[in-house]
């Protein structure tokens, strides 16, 4: 998913209009932000802009923090690319990128766009991670509806061997933690169940 702003600058003078928000799918990756950076001076050449991502983010892995655009002469414009994945699984419902745009003359501008993460659209239990697994290991769904919804350990005769999660949950990603100290190496079947959902996925213990 590409996102494209365009930032006009000249002298101290930045003009970026109205704050702008972009929607992410959990779990994608090569997502651009474009920043079109326009020097409208008629006289005046911008000296070897840089351009910085300037913070670090819970729900984004950036694919590049700094770039160096050169120059841009009087009335010219110049493209940066900023690419990122979006975590699986958000710590937040929104993160906000923040741009700093230099010059050697000590000039800077700022720039910051707003990421809202997508709701989920339908129910999915991931394979646990890492698998296999010991003493313990990750598991990661996605909820829809909110509700009630349990996940369940069982052994491979079906017997329960853990609870990790029973309780009413909101839309939106989750991840638990399955920790097996007490349990023999073996194959395991985990279970999410509620709203008329039942998934059922494999894991194994090997100790």
């Amino acid at each position: 998913m590409k996102f494209k702003i365009i930032i006009i600058i000249a002298l101290i003078m930045v003009s970026f209009g109205k704050a702008q928000s972009y929607e992410v799918v959990p779990g994608s990756k090569g997502n651009q932000v474009i920043l079109s950076i326009f020097n409208v001076s008629k006289n005046t050449k911008m000296s070897k802009i840089k351009v910085t991502m300037d913070n670090n983010l819970m729900g984004i892995e950036t694919k590049n923090r700094f770039i160096e655009v050169g120059d841009i002469g009087n009335g010219s414009s110049k493209e940066v690319v900023f690419k990122f994945d979006a975590k699986r699984i958000p710590e937040t419902k929104t993160d906000t990128l923040k741009f700093v745009i230099k010059d050697t003359a000590g000039n800077y501008w700022n720039k910051q766009i707003a990421i809202t993460y997508a709701a989920p659209k339908e129910f999915k239990l991931e394979q646990n991670y890492p698998n296999p697994f010991n003493p313990s290991t990750t598991i990661e769904y996605t909820i829809p509806i909110a509700g009630k919804y349990n996940i369940s350990v069982y052994n491979i005769i079906g017997q329960l061997s853990a609870t990790l999660f029973d309780d009413y949950a909101e839309a939106g990603y989750y991840k638990t933690v399955f920790n097996n100290r007490q349990f023999a190496s073996g194959i395991y079947i985990y279970r999410l169940t509620g709203q008329k959902i039942n998934i059922t996925k494999k894991m194994v213990l090997m100790k």
